[in-house]
């Protein structure tokens, strides 16, 4: 069934949707191509599967608290939503997986890029479902079964590059997801500010606060579409078009994208993209720093009022905690 018009936030291209209720039926909005019809098609009957599965079995105990990171939406999810998109997206990254080199079904040669981001997005959130849902029987034994096959894929050889750029892109959603959604309690903060200005000790973790959903706003990875085609032309007029920062960081100049990041975040202090991105490009300069990307949100709370320019000297505290500042 075909979903003409527009959402609130935006056009509904790409989008689709299935119902439990209606074993089969999918809506879905008018596709870029045949392979984007096909993946929709398949994304979705996987949901009409797992909707069947769960009429006839229970496979977890969850209240629904929609808190956790989905790696394929920019919004919060709770654990059924991770586990009807986990079942869905080992279907996508098999429709992929089964067209990598065949020019027919992909001329742009895309495939290797979309299987290497869907094993490795699923795999994470089979992690979560794994280490966090409380499972009955059956959801043990469903996400075990995914695990093994996605397991099995992360292990196949894909192109090099089509591996890298899936995995920038996996771990830059994921960055600038945790910048909009969590912030670090007020003690953590203040601790942070005082280690970056003082050279006082870090304070240590804590588990951060959901940011409140009166200041969370949509957004979209435009980022994370860039690293699909990197060369494909762009439309600076287009809602949510990549920037100059973006381009220049997905063609690999790091160093450029880093200092593009830092001239426009002076311009607009405390946009979560343009922070993402600049540790993005940082810690591809600097790989040895990765662990600032593992929990983003305490470098956001540690340079929070601070001109752009410190940002590469703070940078250093946080992802080396006994080095002086």
């Amino acid at each position: 069934m075909p979903w003409p018009g527009r959402l609130p936030n935006g056009p509904v291209e790409e989008l689709s949707a299935s119902t439990a209720d209606a074993f089969g039926s999918m809506v879905v909005a008018e596709p870029l191509n045949g392979a984007a019809l096909a993946e929709a098609m398949v994304h979705e009957f996987q949901h009409s599967k797992l909707g069947a599965l769960l009429h006839l079995f229970a496979m977890l105990d969850d209240d629904r608290m929609e808190e956790r990171y989905a790696p394929w939406r920019p919004d919060l999810r709770h654990l059924p939503g991770l586990l009807h998109g986990a079942y869905a997206f080992v279907g996508v990254a098999g429709f992929w997986r089964d067209r990598i080199g065949d020019r027919v079904a992909d001329p742009l040669d895309l495939a290797p890029f979309r299987f290497a981001l869907r094993r490795i997005q699923t795999r994470t959130v089979l992690r979560t479902l794994a280490t966090r849902a409380t499972l009955t029987g059956p959801g043990r034994r469903l996400v075990a079964g995914l695990s093994r096959a996605v397991d099995g894929w992360l292990r196949e050889p894909v192109h090099g590059k089509a591996v890298a750029r899936a995995r920038a892109a996996a771990a830059g959603h994921r960055a600038e997801w945790r910048l909009r959604h969590l912030r670090c309690a007020d003690e953590e903060r203040a601790g942070l500010a005082a280690a970056v200005r003082s050279g006082t000790p870090l304070p240590p973790p804590r588990q951060p606060r959901l940011v409140p959903p009166a200041e969370r706003v949509h957004w979209r990875d435009v980022r994370g579409a860039l690293y699909l085609r990197p060369d494909a032309a762009t439309d600076p007029a287009a809602d949510a078009a990549p920037g100059q920062a973006d381009i220049l960081l997905v063609h690999g100049d790091a160093a450029s994208a880093r200092e593009a990041y830092r001239e426009q975040a002076a311009a607009t202090p405390g946009d979560p993209h343009l922070l993402a991105g600049w540790l993005l490009a940082h810690t591809a300069l600097h790989p040895g720093h990765r662990r600032l990307l593992a929990r983003p949100e305490r470098f956001a709370a540690a340079v929070e009022g601070e001109d752009p320019e410190v940002w590469e000297r703070a940078a250093h505290r946080p992802a080396n905690p006994g080095s002086p500042v």
